[in-house]
This record gives C-alpha cells, structure tokens and sequence, in this order.
C-alpha cells in the first residue's frame, strides 16, 4: 500500500472505525490533509442516509437492544466517522449506563448519545454543563436525589475525579461544598431537567479554596480554572487517540492550546490528530482495538451493508457490552480488551463472517467466487487479504504460513482447480478467518 493510503487507513482507524475500500478510495482522491479537515467539521457534511437506514431497520429504539444496533448502524454508515468516534469516547468517558438508568428509560439513554452527538468536537465547558442536566446521568449517579436536607456526593465525585481533574486535585470538603452546589438539580415527572428551588442550598461555598454562593454552573467555572482540568482530558484524549504513554512535553503542549482556545474540543482533537506523534511509525497499529473498532471496522473492510443480527451479544461477549459499561470508569481498554473468552469470541465471530452464505442466520460478508476471478493464484488471495485488511504490512514468516495454508490442497492451476473443486470457496474464506484472528489484526 502506497504511503498515503497507508496512513489515511491509519487515521480512519484512529479517527472513526476504519474505512470501506470506497471510502479509502475517495479519501486517496482527496488527499490526507482534506480528508482530516472533512473529519474535523462533521456539520459540512450531509448524513441522510444513515438516518434512512436505521429508519429502514425497523429498530424498536425504546428497547435497549435496538437502540444498540441502531448506534451500530450509524457507527457502520456514517460519513461523520469522527463526529460518532467522539460519541463512543464520551459514552466511556461520561459514563452511564443502563443496568444503573433501567430498562424503562432508554429514552433517556438515547437523549445522552444524541447530547455526546450535539457535542462531540464542540465546546468542553458547555459539554459539561449539559451532562450535569442529563437525564441519564441524573439517574445513573443519583444527582437526581441530591437534595439540600440530605446531599448526595455521588455525582460531585465523579465529577472531579473521573470525568474532570482526577486523584489528589481536590479534597474531601471540595466534594462535599460541590455536591451542595448540585442540589435540586434533578428531573420532573416527564423525565425533564428542573431545578428545585425548595431543594437548592443556596447558602455560601468553599470550593478550590474560594468562597461564594456556587450553584452546579459555577462549578464547572471554577474545575476549568484548576490547572489539572487541561491536562487531565488532554491526556485521556491522547490515549484514546495515540498511545497509552503520551510525553508530558506533548501534554503541556495540547493542555496550552486547548485552554488558549476556550476549551474548543475541535481544537484539542485536531491538534492531537496533526501532531507528529499520532503519525510516528511509532503510533502505527500500537493500539488494541476495542471489540467495537474491530467489529465495525472489520464490516467496514469488507464493505458489509448490514451487521450480523447477533451484532450487540457478540460485542457483550469480547468485553463491551454497548450501553452498559461496567462501572462508572467506562472501559479499562488496552490489554485488558484481550483474554482468553474475549479473543475467542473473535476468533468465533470472524469465523461467522467467513463462513456466512446468505440468509437470516448466516449472511454473507464475502464473495470467494469474485475475489478469485480477480485474484487466480493462492499467494494472490493471501495479498489480497493481507493489502485490504493490514495494509500489506505482515511479518515474512506469518505471510508464509498464510501461504502454505492457501496452497495446500490446491493444485498449481487455481482457477483450473476452481472449476473442478471449487478451492476459492474454502481457502479465500479460510484466510479471511485466519487473518482477522491473527494477532496483527488485533492491533488499530
């Protein structure tokens, strides 16, 4: 693969779920800078159709499971692909859940992703005064129940520590004075925000060492001038986008831009993906992908118009069940994506793929008989694979073995034996198996 498809691959990988082999084509066409600025302004760009396909679905978005494979949808067919990578950050990063909000108000967990939508590369301080009225996260950590006889530290918490300043940049009484500020806010009958006023404590606050009449709004005003508060997303961005270890030189220098550009995430996102380091060797397939980067982005490879019907409990099964992180940090990530029952069920899963010949219960995904009319050889199947799926980067040795597996019981005329045997058919899908089970393919 040239260098420049090479690295747009890279960057639809990181910055969305990956890339359609139509999409790759028009991104080349583009060129790279262009295509990262498209990335960059979601609101440039026309989304109709996604919105035609989930209607089409026929999805029952006021069930949990249905509102999982309509986000699916949109994550697979969207031409904002940074835009909905934004959503799934801030879905792990602000978190909340459904085993927590219940399955009766999945509309409010469906109000949340349009929010992160709303938000996703807009501005920080609005982002977060729009989450502390959220209905979802009202319920899921109890601000909801906050009330001036009896406040609740729930939200104030994790508010400080996990979703803006983190460990040891706050003290106890911060999260007891913050926890004041948020009473009253909470949800009527209708499920929408109010602020009670009976239930606000509106008497005088110490927060950050500064004394006044805070409400929840002032908060957030006051968090933003903590010199932890840039650094802090600077970095949890950096990692979601980069690497795990981000120099401190490059978070001082994203921290100053982002604080300079009055918390515009479109800023921090584009500076992080510009930045040297995310285009480094270095950064190149350093990361695990997530169970949903690598289901996605494996349908997006094979330019699948439709995901698998059991889509959402194969996701649960690797690890991420959408919807339901497993506590208020979201996702661990990194190493702990990979174990022996979540690298099995995708190994299981890219086995479905490979084997799915039309139907219901097994759609099919790939088109051996198409690709060995273009491809005639076995070593040409495999650097078909290996092109379209890795880039053309494999280690000589695993190439090899891939080799041996496509050669083996295949005569030296291919599409002779194709005639006679029909080959393509088991080793074509045989490869694409092994391929999106190796260990290369793990990697974004």
């Amino acid at each position: 693969m040239d260098p420049t498809r090479r690295a747009l691959a890279h960057l639809f990988r990181r910055a969305g779920f990956g890339a359609s082999p139509a999409e790759l084509e028009a991104a080349a066409r583009d060129g790279y800078t262009a295509t990262l600025e498209r990335l960059l302004a979601p609101e440039r760009v026309r989304d109709d159709e996604v919105e035609t396909r989930i209607a089409a679905a026929g999805l029952d978005q006021s069930r949990i499971e249905g509102l999982r494979q309509a986000w699916l949808l949109r994550m697979l067919h969207t031409r904002r692909p940074l835009q909905e990578k934004m959503v799934l950050f801030w879905h792990g990063h602000l978190t909340s859940a459904v085993s927590k909000v219940g399955g009766r108000r999945v509309e409010l967990l469906a109000r949340q992703l349009a929010l992160f939508r709303e938000h996703a590369l807009g501005n920080w301080r609005a982002l977060l005064r729009a989450i502390s009225r959220d209905g979802a996260m009202l319920f899921y950590l109890d601000n909801r129940l906050n009330r001036r006889s009896a406040p609740n530290e729930n939200y104030a918490r994790e508010l400080l520590e996990l979703f803006t300043l983190g460990i040891g940049q706050y003290t106890e009484q911060d999260v007891k004075e913050v926890a004041r500020a948020f009473t009253g806010w909470t949800l009527n009958r209708d499920g929408e925000f109010v602020i009670v006023a009976r239930q606000h404590d509106d008497g005088p606050k110490t927060i950050f060492g500064r004394t006044g009449h805070w409400d929840g709004d002032d908060v957030i005003d006051l968090i933003l001038e903590q010199p932890a508060a840039a650094p802090f997303l600077a970095r949890k961005l950096y990692r979601f986008f980069v690497a795990d270890d981000p120099p401190a030189a490059t978070i001082e220098r994203l921290a100053a831009e982002f604080r300079a550009s009055d918390w515009d995430l479109r800023v921090l996102v584009g500076s992080i993906l510009r930045s040297p380091e995310f285009q480094s060797e270095q950064a190149y397939r350093a990361r695990i992908k997530s169970p949903v980067e690598f289901v996605i982005g494996t349908l997006k490879a094979l330019g699948a118009e439709h995901l698998p019907p059991d889509t959402p409990a194969a996701l649960r099964r690797m690890g991420q069940d959408l919807l339901n992180p497993p506590s208020v940090k979201g996702w661990d990530g990194g190493p702990s994506w990979i174990n022996a029952a979540t690298l099995l069920e995708r190994a299981n899963f890219a086995s479905r793929l490979a084997a799915g010949r039309g139907g219901e219960r097994a759609p099919a995904f790939v088109a051996p008989q198409a690709i060995a009319a273009q491809h005639s050889t076995p070593d040409a199947w495999v650097d078909y694979w290996v092109e379209r799926l890795l880039d053309g980067d494999l280690p000589a040795n695993a190439r090899a073995a891939l080799r041996a597996y496509a050669h083996d019981g295949v005569g030296a005329d291919a599409a002779g034996a194709a005639e006679r045997d029909d080959p393509a058919d088991v080793k074509v899908r045989g490869l694409l198996h092994l391929v999106l089970a190796s260990p290369y393919y793990q990697l974004s």
